[in-house]
């Protein structure tokens, strides 16, 4: 590691392995205030966490809207969601916690941090870092987000050498409502018969999600369209999803496929189980794609902007569809180089088709 000033040295020494200098029961806040990639990926370490520290106490702190994240989960004991500033401080000031990690960065993260009673941890690169009381090293850029996270856990205590896989167990109420939609999508007709040949156990569709939040991110829409179409001339089942406020998209997809089932309006736990029982997922880069990769799901990415190193499918059978250029990767705010974003643009059908096709004959 690079010199760093003694005041920060003596901060990163403070933490080191901390975690074997905690009690037993310890409570630990971790903060992790979105999005639903991010969070998810957070499953990956925080399961190390708790194989290695399993009387360990985890709270983490979310937006709200990403909660349903770790509902559920294990090895998170406790969810403190925000639904407004105020109020989030407000609860933080009657806690107090052994230690306090903030994954996140910013001001935000750094005020709830200094609500909270107990040791606060953050990275020596964040803003403001003094006002810490430990700091850990700066994440290696050059390895995927789960790994450089797991690093930063290392640096606290745990031993694992390999990020297992991401987590997002079964939902069963979710599941049900889902397929309950699947059953009076297929009784409506409107979507495509099964092949005949395929074994009645067998995954009947495949999910494709045409949304992100940034443009540098998004294929577009047209090509979706002739990707559902050739889908289905293949005889298989083109389920549509897409999050708030997203439904003109599916919808302008649809108007070329109408035999597309398209779902629109769901919660993350029934996203999950509709992923979960898909034969494969295409997307874009996007929480959902984070999703797919969690419930265990063969997942092709349509790759832009972004870095596919840090951000690619983790721990499933994966395809990741992307074109070289020398401005990869980049924000993604908008295309620096040209008035569109020419590296998501160059993705041909072609190219997605030989990624599905390819995946879907080895599953």
């Amino acid at each position: 590691m690079d010199a760093v000033p003694p005041q920060i040295s003596a901060r990163l020494a403070r933490s080191r392995d901390l975690f074997h200098r905690l009690p037993a029961n310890a409570r630990l806040l971790l903060i992790r205030l979105k999005s639903m990639g991010d969070c998810l990926l957070l499953t990956s370490p925080v399961r190390a966490l708790k194989a290695e520290f399993p009387s360990f106490r985890v709270s983490i702190l979310v937006d709200h809207r990403f909660a349903d994240v770790f509902e559920g989960n294990p090895d998170i004991d406790e969810i403190i969601p925000i639904r407004g500033k105020g109020g989030t401080i407000g609860r933080l000031l009657t806690r107090s916690f052994d230690a306090i990690v903030n994954l996140h960065g910013g001001p935000t993260s750094l005020l709830y941090a200094r609500c909270a009673r107990g040791l606060r941890i953050g990275g020596e690169h964040f803003q403001h870092a003094w006002l810490y009381g430990g700091s850990f090293p700066r994440p290696n850029p050059a390895i995927h987000t789960v790994a450089s996270t797991l690093e930063v856990f290392r640096w606290l205590g745990v031993r694992a050498d390999t990020p297992p896989p991401l987590r997002y167990d079964a939902h069963p109420d979710a599941a049900a409502r889902v397929n309950a939609r699947l059953a009076d999508a297929a009784a409506a007709g409107r979507s495509l018969p099964i092949r005949d040949r395929e074994p009645p156990s067998a995954p009947r569709y495949v999910v494709v999600h045409p949304a992100s939040v940034m443009a540098t991110k998004r294929w577009p829409a047209d090509r979706f369209a002739a990707l559902v179409t050739w889908l289905q001339q293949a005889g298989l089942r083109v389920v549509l999803t897409c999050g708030p406020g997203e439904d003109a998209l599916v919808a302008e997809i649809q108007q070329t496929t109408p035999a597309a089932l398209a779902l629109p309006g769901l919660s993350i736990p029934e996203l999950a189980e509709l992923i979960r029982g898909a034969r494969c997922y295409v997307g874009n880069d996007s929480g959902p794609m984070h999703l797919a990769t969690a419930v265990g799901t063969p997942t092709v990415a349509i790759w832009g902007s972004s870095s596919s190193v840090r951000w690619h499918p983790w721990g499933v059978e994966q395809r990741v569809v992307q074109n070289p250029f020398a401005c990869n990767p980049c924000p993604g705010y908008r295309c620096l180089v040209a008035s569109s974003p020419l590296c998501i643009e160059s993705v041909t059908v072609a190219q997605v088709q030989t990624a599905v096709q390819d995946l879907l004959h080895r599953h």
